[in-house]
């Protein structure tokens, strides 16, 4: 169980002390009078942090609360999670979107991971009822909803199980993460989609500090 609670099975809440921050480069092509200019990585990054997407726009993960018991971790997630004008008007053309949030259990004083999980979220639209359909994919269980804001509702508080196993007392900390999975967009979309601020959707890693002591 998490340090202060007295029960096998108290709710415990954690706020983020730190934020991992990861960027990515990679060259781009632009052809202009049959011509072709290569940017480099230094410059790619330098344009894709001055065209950050608007808040408006963005993934936050904002609370993060975790229940440890027998051998597993029921974790409850609450974020904001708004798609871009492009990200919409893709699913509206038949593009489904792919939503993950990706959990690992770290060791504080070993830095072992000690286990992970990635929960992925398929968004599609059903144009012949006007609906929309959102797909579990680990359990396959599938929901429609009437509007996209709906389905982001619905997205906005996830709970999930994280399989542990027995583990010894000491410190750990929750590592989590939602992003929008761009290596799922169709193969001719996915270049442009990755050099594009307007499909950064990604909380980037955040840190949530826990301790468990499984004989209290």
């Amino acid at each position: 169980m998490f340090h202060g609670v007295k029960s096998r099975t108290s709710v415990t809440r954690f706020f983020p002390v730190t934020r991992i921050w990861t960027a990515f480069t990679m060259p781009a092509c632009a052809k202009r009078a049959n011509r072709i200019r290569w940017f480099s990585p230094a410059i790619l990054l330098a344009l894709l942090a001055c065209s950050n997407p608007p808040s408006s726009e963005r993934f936050e993960l904002t609370r993060v609360d975790a229940n440890w018991s027998n051998g597993r971790l029921n974790v409850t997630c609450e974020q904001n999670l708004a798609l871009s004008k492009e990200a919409r008007e893709a699913l509206i053309h038949g593009v489904p979107l792919t939503i993950e949030l990706e959990l690992t259990l770290r060791d504080t004083g070993s830095q072992v991971h000690v286990a992970n999980q990635t929960n992925s979220y398929e968004i599609r639209y059903l144009p012949m009822s006007d609906h929309y359909q959102l797909t579990h994919e680990r359990d396959r269980s599938v929901r429609t909803f009437p509007r996209l804001r709906h389905v982001l509702a619905a997205l906005s508080n996830l709970q999930v199980d994280l399989d542990t196993g027995v583990l010894p007392s000491g410190g750990y900390e929750l590592l989590a993460r939602t992003r929008l999975d761009q290596k799922s967009m169709p193969p001719p979309m996915r270049l442009p989609v990755m050099l594009s601020a307007k499909w950064h959707h990604d909380t980037s890693w955040s840190s949530w500090p826990l301790e468990i002591n499984p004989g209290a």
